[in-house]
């Protein structure tokens, strides 16, 4: 088989493409549609402006002016620009709500884009303003009724300040505490009180305006197409660098605290403590499994069977839809440009449905029992893993109720029949397989090796912590119980290990605390009487007692304070927790110097730093008196054995906590190490020469001079030491001149 011969002997004889001829420019409306895109660009916020002005610069590299030109007026101003005014006009100042801060709209309109310094100073600025209309208030309040503020702390005085004052803050898109009860008309005063302390709190705003910061930045990263499957799934890059700061934060500040027992004294290690509690993932996760568990086998135990249902919101709540099932592609969904919807707005629709739901259930006479589970989508809109059961009589009357309720609105939109409802039977066991991988995938990805996402396709493992910042960014709770016993109540329980309460109580509360004792749910929801239980006819319920101190608004705190059984009486209580803690910065541990040391060891003056009672500022930290880094108990005249490293640093950090601070703002200067001078500034040759001897002769006196001093007299100035006064003439160098 004979092989072709190649078309052209040489590669020069070979076709060549055309050269291309000189670009034609933009015409004068182009190049103006262009710029006013551009200008539109430059001022949105830095972490979004940077996204497009790089694809602008690379398409003007890649492929030109016409292609950059195209895609800023065909793509960015008609596709993207409209999702980015959507979600700023949502979450921009609401000037129906309170005109009086027309001055702040600009600066609150930077919010996403603001620092923290910034952040603070606009917190400050709202806060004392608001103090100044409150103060004002009150001293129209007194002046009018002659000087008398008996009547200042009424309800209804308290509840008309409340008014004049607390619709202004719904300008920030915040709702002030008690909001609802102010329009029901049941305010009192300590409420009102409680409320309007927040008000003026600097602190308080610089709070919520970091709260709203976070999620404008998120809900715009979303808007533009950062979050989906083919960019960042769940949550933006952003927000998860966020989250892993803020935790490592949180992580380093309770490493370097201690929890110290306010009556012994005695310190344990604070991150110990909180590791060791259900704020450490794996710990959370085997406590969800257990009473996942503990309700399936209740439910066995009742004869109930089980439901696996999955719930979504409509397809206007999702800023993007999926292009094929096995790519990476999505498009925008032009359905969700009009309401610019969060994932808070997704929680929202979810939980009124739900709330929907129990009403029509309550009606019925259904009862219903089970776990819910919060997980997102790619694009970052939530949808609900519930595992439910009830008897089998009324489960298809359940199902039939659940799913009118979730095709009610835009029930005909396509796919709604297949996605947002879902519902399968659990006949044989292992419900809680069911939901245990997204339990998992919500947490730490525990035993999810080499599975994958269907939505994303990415290892489970991976995708852990990109769900779990989510929740933070949107503060959307990912775990529910439903018509289950307190947990709470679980918990308390749990700590009375070992010790019976049948005498104290009787055998109804034994039978609860020996459940939990054993870490059996199921027993422990039987004992507590049985699922969908009201919380009144529980047996046995949390205990709470008024804290000894108010919190920063001077508000009566309740804590927990143990267990007791409705049906005996809330007096009689079982105190679970008796110790009262503190904390406290860490210590550090310094073994005690000795006195002996080795030869030729220096002494130092400051032996004697940190000696009890020496009347120095009391270290404070927290609010709360802390111990000294290291107390030195010793005599001045005793050595330091410098060669241990432990005391060598306890002693100087005590030195440098004593030392002056010094102002940044003022310069600092030491006389015996300057800046270097300027050469007009500086000792001629004659003029250093002398300076040795100058020195040798004030030293006969007894004198010590700084380097200032030698200078000035090198130079022919008088210098007054004490009771003697110097002077050297000056040396002439310009003899030859």
């Amino acid at each position: 088989m004979s092989q072709s011969a190649p078309a052209y002997a040489y590669p020069w004889n070979a076709p060549r493409p055309a050269i291309a001829g000189p670009v034609r420019p933009l015409t004068r409306e182009e190049h103006a549609q262009g710029q006013a895109v551009l200008r539109n660009i430059h001022s949105l916020p830095r972490f979004l402006s940077a996204i497009f002005l790089s694809r602008h610069d690379y398409l003007l590299k890649s492929k030109g002016l016409h292609d950059a030109n195209k895609w800023l007026v065909f793509q960015f101003e008609r596709r993207i620009w409209p999702r980015i005014e959507a979600v700023n006009a949502k979450n921009g100042m609401n000037l129906a709500a309170s005109p009086r801060w027309m001055a702040e709209i600009d600066n609150y309109a930077g919010l996403p884009g603001m620092d923290d310094k910034e952040l603070k100073r606009l917190a400050d600025r709202v806060a004392g303003q608001l103090l100044s209309i409150y103060e004002s208030r009150v001293e129209e309040f007194i002046k009018s009724n002659g000087g008398d503020n008996t009547g200042l702390f009424e309800d209804s005085t308290q509840a008309c300040f409340y008014g004049l004052t607390a619709p202004m803050v719904r300008a920030f898109n915040i709702t002030p505490m008690h909001w609802n009860k102010y329009r029901k008309g049941k305010l009192d005063a300590r409420s009102a009180i409680a409320s309007l302390s927040r008000l003026v709190d600097a602190e308080w705003w610089e709070r919520q305006l970091k709260a709203q910061r976070t999620r404008w930045r998120e809900a715009l990263l979303i808007a533009v197409g950062n979050v989906n499957r083919g960019a960042s799934s769940y949550a933006s890059k952003q927000a998860i660098r966020d989250v892993k700061a803020r935790r490592q934060s949180n992580f380093d500040y309770l490493n370097s605290r201690e929890l110290e027992n306010v009556e012994t004294g005695e310190r344990f290690s604070l991150i110990d403590k909180v590791m060791a509690s259900i704020s450490n993932p794996e710990i959370r996760r085997m406590e969800l499994m257990a009473m996942i568990a503990g309700v399936e086998q209740a439910a066995a135990t009742r004869g109930d069977k089980g439901m696996f249902i999955t719930i979504t919101t409509p397809s206007k709540y999702h800023p993007t839809r999926a292009v094929g099932k096995n790519t990476s592609k999505v498009h925008f969904n032009h359905k969700w440009d009009d309401e610019a919807y969060t994932p808070k707005d997704g929680q929202r629709y979810l939980v009124n449905l739900f709330s929907n739901i129990r009403t029509a259930f309550k009606d019925a006479g259904l009862k219903v029992y089970g776990v819910r589970v919060v997980e997102p989508h790619h694009d970052a809109t939530p949808h609900w893993h519930m595992m439910l059961f009830t008897s089998k009589e009324q489960r298809q009357q359940v199902i039939d109720i659940m799913r009118r309720y979730a095709m009610a609105e835009d029930g005909d939109e396509r796919g709604a029949a297949k996605n947002r409802f879902d519902c399968k039977h659990m006949n044989k066991g292992g419900a809680a397989g069911y939901i245990a991988k997204y339990i998992a995938k919500n947490i730490d990805g525990y035993a999810l090796d080499g599975e994958r996402d269907h939505e994303t396709g990415e290892l489970l493992t991976d995708t852990a912590a990109a769900v779990t910042a989510w929740a933070s960014t949107w503060r959307i709770p990912q775990f529910h119980f439903i018509g289950l016993p307190s947990r709470g109540a679980w918990r308390e329980c749990r700590k009375i290990r070992s010790v019976s309460l049948a005498d104290e109580f009787d055998e109804t509360v034994e039978a609860v605390r020996a459940a939990a004792d054993a870490g059996d749910f199921a027993a422990y929801i039987l004992a507590q009487g049985g699922p969908n239980v009201a919380r009144d006819d529980q047996t046995v319920r949390v205990a709470r007692r008024v804290a000894d101190e108010h919190n920063a608004y001077d508000e009566e705190v309740q804590k927990i304070a143990g267990i007791f059984a409705p049906h005996i009486g809330a007096d009689r209580v079982y105190e679970t927790r008796t110790t009262q803690w503190r904390i406290v910065a860490k210590a550090v541990a310094v073994e005690p110097l000795t006195l002996q040391s080795a030869s030729g060891a220096p002494r130092s003056p400051v032996n004697n730093c940190g000696l009890v009672g020496s009347g120095g500022a009391e270290n404070m930290q927290d609010g709360e008196p802390v111990e000294a880094v290291a107390v030195l108990e010793h005599a001045p005249e005793t050595p330091i054995d410098w060669d241990d490293m432990t005391v060598a640093r306890c002693v100087m950090a005590r030195l440098r906590a004593d030392a002056p601070q010094i102002n940044r703002q003022q310069r600092s200067i030491d006389l015996y190490s300057r800046p270097e001078p300027a050469p007009s500034a500086r000792l001629t040759a004659a003029e250093r020469d002398r300076v040795p001897r100058i020195y040798s002769e004030l030293a006969l006196h007894g004198i010590e001079p700084t380097r200032s001093e030698l200078e000035a007299l090198a130079r022919g100035a008088k210098v007054k030491f004490g009771d003697i006064s110097m002077h050297y003439p000056a040396v002439n160098d310009w003899s030859g001149f």
